[in-house]
C-alpha cells in the first residue's frame, strides 16, 4: 500500500479511535502517524535533516498527550514546542522580513490570549504564553517564506497546525468543544501532510 493512501486511512482510525475514546485504537494509531511522513520523506529523498527533527518531536508530542494529567500535558507541550522551533529553522532560511505576517499573526495571536488568558490555571500561564509565541513566530516565517512553489501549501500546514493547537488550548482552557477530537485531530494531521508535501515539492523543484 502506498505511503501517501496509508496516511489519511491511519488518520481517520485514529480520529473515531479519539472520537469514540477507544484508548486502544489511539494507542495503536497515534503514535504511527509521524512515523509514516517521516518514511514518504525519505522516500521521496528529503535531505534537510530539520524537517524529520520537527516530525520527531512531534511524535514525542502525540505519544505524551496521549496521557491524562497535567505533568503529561506540559511535557507534549515541550515536544510540541520544539517541533514548532525546528519548523522556524526548517522555513526561516527562505524567509525575508515583512511587517504583514507579523501585524496579522502577532494581532490573532493577542486577540486568543486576551480570551483565554483569565482562564488558564497559574501553573499552565507562563508555558501558554513562550508557546504561543512560538508558534506565532512560526506562522510569521512561514508566511514570510520568498518560495512560490511550496508557498501556499506550507503556509496552509502551518496555519492549521496553530489552529489546532488552539482548538486544544480553548477546549482545556476555556470551554469544552463539540467533536473536540475530530477538530483537533483533522487539522493536525492536515497540517503535518502539507508541510510535508509543500517541501518535497520544493526540493523536487530546487
Amino acid at each position: 500500500m502506498r505511503l501517501h493512501l496509508l496516511y489519511p486511512i491511519v488518520l481517520l482510525v485514529e480520529i473515531y479511535g479519539s472520537a469514540t475514546q477507544n484508548q486502544v485504537i489511539v494507542y495503536i494509531f497515534k503514535p504511527l502517524l509521524m512515523p509514516i511522513l517521516m518514511l514518504i520523506a525519505y522516500n521521496h529523498g528529503v535531505k534537510n535533516k530539520w524537517l524529520y527533527v520537527a516530525l520527531l518531536f512531534s511524535l514525542g508530542g502525540d505519544v505524551l498527550l496521549m496521557f491524562s494529567g497535567s505533568k503529561y500535558f506540559l511535557l507534549g507541550l515541550s515536544s510540541f514546542l520544539l517541533a514548532h522551533i525546528f519548523y522556524i529553522v526548517l522555513f526561516l532560511p527562505q524567509s525575508r522580513f515583512s511587517y504583514k505576517p507579523i501585524l496579522i499573526f502577532g494581532t490573532l495571536t493577542g486577540a486568543y490570549l486576551t480570551l483565554l488568558y483569565p482562564h488558564i490555571s497559574s501553573e499552565f500561564k507562563i508555558p501558554v504564553i513562550v508557546y504561543c509565541a512560538v508558534i506565532t513566530t512560526m506562522g510569521i516565517v512561514a508566511a514570510s517564506r520568498n518560495i512560490s512553489d511550496s508557498y501556499i501549501l506550507i503556509l496552509t500546514g502551518a496555519v492549521l497546525f496553530i489552529i489546532s493547537d488552539s482548538l486544544i488550548a480553548y477546549n482545556k482552557f476555556y470551554q469544552k468543544l463539540y467533536n473536540e477530537a475530530f477538530l483537533v485531530m483533522f487539522t493536525y494531521g492536515a497540517a503535518q501532510l502539507l508541510i510535508l508535501e509543500g517541501w518535497i515539492r520544493q526540493e523536487d523543484s530546487a
